[in-house]
């Protein structure tokens, strides 16, 4: 969308907008440098989440073997509360994946992707502005 820049109508004008979308690309810019950090870190975390995942997957199938095979007796009761806690694990790290796993790496290159599209819009806006201001008269 074009910018208005008719509206602009003296140089005060032009430097109260370039003040502002300053701000915003500010904003963006902080917002786009702690995105990039928290995608390096989920990616980090990613591969020993996934590792971790697969081990508490196999715990609990191990367990469910197990307990299916035990007859009603003190060691089923305490095989069974091990599938209790490996269970709360396995949920404790399906969360983990979700804010920091691979799904997170994705989610955070597509808003990161986003703030870039916004930045554009926001320097070609100062520019237009910046270009607008040269074209008034000093007063």
């Amino acid at each position: 969308m074009a910018l208005s820049i008719a509206l602009l109508t003296s140089r005060t004008d032009c430097d109260k907008v370039l003040t502002k979308l300053s701000d915003i690309k500010e904003n963006l810019e902080f917002r786009q440098i702690s995105l990039t950090r928290s995608k390096d870190n989920a990616a980090e975390r990613a591969s020993d989440i996934d590792a971790d995942l697969a081990a508490a997957e196999a715990e609990v199938e191990s367990l469910i073997a197990i307990i299916a095979a035990l007859p009603e007796s003190a060691t089923k009761t305490e095989m069974e509360n091990r599938k209790v806690r490996a269970d709360y694990r396995l949920f404790t790290l399906q969360q983990r994946k979700a804010q920091f796993g691979t799904t997170a790496v994705i989610l955070y290159e597509s808003e990161l992707d986003e703030i870039e599209q916004r930045l554009s819009v926001v320097d070609g806006s100062m520019l237009e502005v910046t270009t607008h201001k040269a074209t008034l008269p000093a007063t």
